[in-house]
This record gives C-alpha cells, sequence and structure tokens, in this order.
C-alpha cells in the first residue's frame, strides 16, 4: 500500500529576547512500509536554523518504548486504546531536547500489533494512525540560548525535587498540520497474535500495591500515603469540576472541558477507591527506566496484551513530603513537588483507567495556565492541568474532606505558585 502523508509544521520562532521574529518550517511523514501494520514517522527541517523539541513522552523520547503521543481512531473515528509508557521527569536539561540541525532527517518505526491492546467491536479492518497536534521547543540557531538557570535545575539529592519550569525555559509551541495515515488491517491477523488481557480478565480491583513488591516499610507507607492523598486530590478536582462559578477551574480550563473534567475525577476516584480497573504499584523497576534516568521520578505503562497496567514509583521520588494541608502556606510562598502530586499525575496518564490518552507534558501552575488558551493542543488533554486544579482547590481549603476548616481562597481566586 503506498501510504504517504506530507505535513507542515509551522513554527513562528520568537527569541527570548523577544527582539527578533522569524518563520521556521519542519517537514514530516507518516508512512506504511508493509502496507499493513508498520507505521514509519520521519521530520525533517529543511531552515538554516537548529530547533530544538523537548523529547518528554513523544516520538522523539528516547527511554519510552511505546509514543505516547499517537492517535489512532477505528473507522467509526473512536480511539483505539493502545500501548503506552509516559515517564515523569524533575528538572529539565538541554539534554532533553533532541536537536534537529538543519537538513537532518528524524526516523522512527513502529509495529501496531505490539501498540494496539484490541481490535474494537465494529471495526471492519480500516484504522487511521495521526502524529500529534504539536510539540514544545526551541529555536537554537543564530540566536543565542539564555535560560534562567532555574529553569533547568535538579535538585534531585536534596529533599524535594523540583519540576521543570516551562515559563522560564521560554519553550515555544510548534504547531503540527498534518493529514492522517489510512490503513486496512486484516483482521485475522490481528486475531492470530491476539491474547487475552489479564486486565480484561480479572475482577477490577483499582489500584493496588505489588503483593511482593515495596516491602520497605518506608516504601509502603510512602505509596499508601500518596494513594491516600491522590484520591483526597481527585475529590478536590471534582469539587472544582462541579462548581460552575469555580474562578479556579476557569484558570485551567475553558468551560466545554468542565464535563470531561468531571468524568476523569470521578475515574480517578473510583480507581483509588478500588472500583476502577486493575493497576498495580510497583517499587521494582524492571523495565530500567528509573536507572536510564534518574531525573524520572516515575512512570506508568498500559500493556498492550498481557499484563496489567502499572505505575512505577522511582527512587527519586522516594524523597518528595506528602501533600501539605490546606491553608498551612501563605500566599505568594511556592508549593514544593509532592509525592501526593506525581501519583495522581500518573493515574491520570493510564487510558485504563481514564479511558482516554492524556499525552500532555506541560507542567506547573503557570504554563497549564498559559496552556489553557495555546493552539498546541486541549487543555484536556494535559495530565498536570488536572493536578494542578485539584491542587489548588485543596491548598486554598475548598477541597472537602478530611478538612473541615474554614477556606483561605484570595477574592480574585487567584492560583498559588505550584512547583
Amino acid at each position: 500500500m503506498d501510504a504517504f502523508v506530507s505535513l507542515r509544521l509551522l513554527c513562528i520562532i520568537i527569541t527570548l529576547s523577544f527582539l527578533h521574529l522569524t518563520t521556521s518550517q519542519l517537514l514530516g511523514s507518516l508512512t506504511s512500509p508493509d502496507g499493513k501494520f508498520l507505521i514509519q514517522a520521519t521530520i525533517s527541517n529543511p531552515t538554516q536554523e537548529k530547533i530544538g523539541i523537548l523529547n518528554w513522552n513523544n516520538i522523539f523520547d528516547p527511554i519510552t518504548r511505546f509514543p505516547y503521543s499517537l492517535i489512532i481512531r477505528d473507522d467509526r473515528g473512536y480511539h483505539i486504546p493502545f500501548a503506552t509508557t509516559y515517564a515523569m521527569r524533575a528538572g529539565m536539561r538541554l539534554s532533553d531536547f533532541h536537536i534537529l540541525a538543519p537538513g537532518v532527517n528524524y526516523t522512527r518505526r513502529y509495529d501496531l500489533r505490539s501498540m494496539v491492546r484490541g481490535v474494537p467491536n465494529g471495526l471492519h479492518g480500516n484504522i487511521t494512525v495521526g502524529l500529534p497536534g504539536g510539540f514544545k521547543g526551541i529555536p537554537l540557531g543564530a540566536y543565542q540560548w539564555t535560560v534562567p538557570v532555574a529553569a533547568f535545575v535538579t535538585t534531585l539529592t536534596a529533599v524535594s525535587p523540583s519540576f521543570g519550569d516551562y515559563e522560564a525555559a521560554g519553550l515555544q509551541d510548534i504547531t503540527l498540520a498534518a493529514r492522517r495515515l489510512h490503513l486496512q488491517l486484516g483482521r485475522t491477523e490481528f486475531n492470530d497474535d491476539s491474547r487475552a488481557s489479564a486486565a480484561d480478565t480479572d475482577p477490577l480491583e483499582g489500584i493496588k500495591v505489588g503483593p511482593k513488591d515495596c516491602n520497605n516499610k518506608d516504601e509502603r507507607k510512602y505509596i499508601h500515603d500518596a494513594l491516600y492523598d491522590a484520591g483526597v486530590y481527585a475529590n478536590a478536582l471534582s469539587l472544582a469540576a462541579n462548581d460552575e462559578k469555580s474562578r479556579l477551574f476557569a484558570n485551567f480550563f475553558l468551560s466545554p472541558a468542565r464535563q470531561t473534567v468531571k468524568e476523569i475525577a470521578s475515574l480517578a476516584q473510583s480507581a483509588i477507591k478500588g472500583q476502577g480497573s486493575r493497576v498495580t504499584v510497583y517499587c521494582t523497576d524492571d523495565a530500567n527506566i528509573c536507572a536510564s534516568n534518574p531525573r524520572v521520578l516515575g512512570h506508568s505503562t498500559t500493556r498492550s496484551w498481557l499484563g496489567d497496567p502499572q505505575i512505577v514509583i522511582c527512587p527519586g521520588a522516594l524523597k518528595l513530603p506528602r501533600a501539605l494541608p490546606p491553608c498551612a502556606k501563605r500566599p505568594g510562598k511556592e508549593i514544593g513537588a509532592t509525592a501526593s502530586r506525581v501519583m495522581l499525575h500518573l493515574i491520570l496518564t493510564l487510558n485504563t483507567v481514564v479511558t482516554d490518552t492524556l499525552a500532555g507534558n506541560v507542567y506547573g501552575s503557570g504554563a497549564c495556565q498559559l496552556l489553557k488558551n495555546s493552539r498546541i493542543m486541549e487543555t484536556a488533554k494535559n495530565p498536570d492541568s488536572y493536578a494542578q486544579l485539584a491542587i489548588a482547590q485543596w491548598h486554598y481549603g475548598l477541597g472537602g474532606l478530611p478538612y473541615q476548616g474554614p477556606p483561605c481562597a484570595p477574592r480574585l481566586g487567584i492560583v498559588p505558585r505550584i512547583q
């Protein structure tokens, strides 16, 4: 099958000094070498300057097996669940950017048979595959890349690792306009390779700690505390989404996303209470993702066929504290990264829990607010936007039980600064 999709990646590049305006264009293609199951993505840089693309959880990521941001739909336009690996990192480094030099191509190949978790009912052999709506990146060409040191500080040896500051780094939206690649899939070939997933056959049990894992007393307490707090955050998120007058909600999401946020908050609550799809939490990292990059705080995996979805908590995250009680910090004081935030964030990345693929990698309260009006992606696709709203709601005493004190939200609903 001759399937070729041309795409144009138009990037309005503004240097950090905002003194120059340059238009750059990336070119790419999606092809199917065998006309069936193989997908090849190629992106090239025809400009005269280098362009750096943040490689977190997308096709440029060297440590995740499956591209979290692919879009796969059936012949009716519905999303097809597929295997994903998502890594949550502390801090940013220059090494986190894939540099596309002028005239250089980047190519990656995938086999859909190892990714798609099942052929949905009603599929008649047609699958549509597409690249995401965009990436985050920054120009590296004729202009000096002067980024504040604070944007890239990684304090893994300290008590609280910090996340990357998207605003300070000056990342730009790199938008992608592309048609989709249509494939004709032989259904019998899929059935030959398919095996029942344990997650599909076992009873629903929600999120559980691995039976022979996290045996260290401190590790086990960490996991249970983080899960409890993530449940509290999920409840706070639900309260914010159900409050039509919530000023905090309006800081992170547009009104049309309200129903989606309600549903995802409810699904997260159910999973943490043991009422949703089975997810196993581990401290042992068989995939060696934690070891491959010590700045990874944790990662989630939705498997293709065998085995339950899982969350792995990395050693760096064990340094993080629990969520602070509401109203514990004065306005203007930054709320540091917490174990509770990491756990909720990773839960939201499992498409078996939230029944969608949340593929954004924008972290931080300021950046998530800017994302609301960005064209690069829907805010409802960014896991940390949910986490940021939940933390703000809880921090101001609006998150419900177990807090029973008075709220402390400022009159204008200003979002606290959250790491």
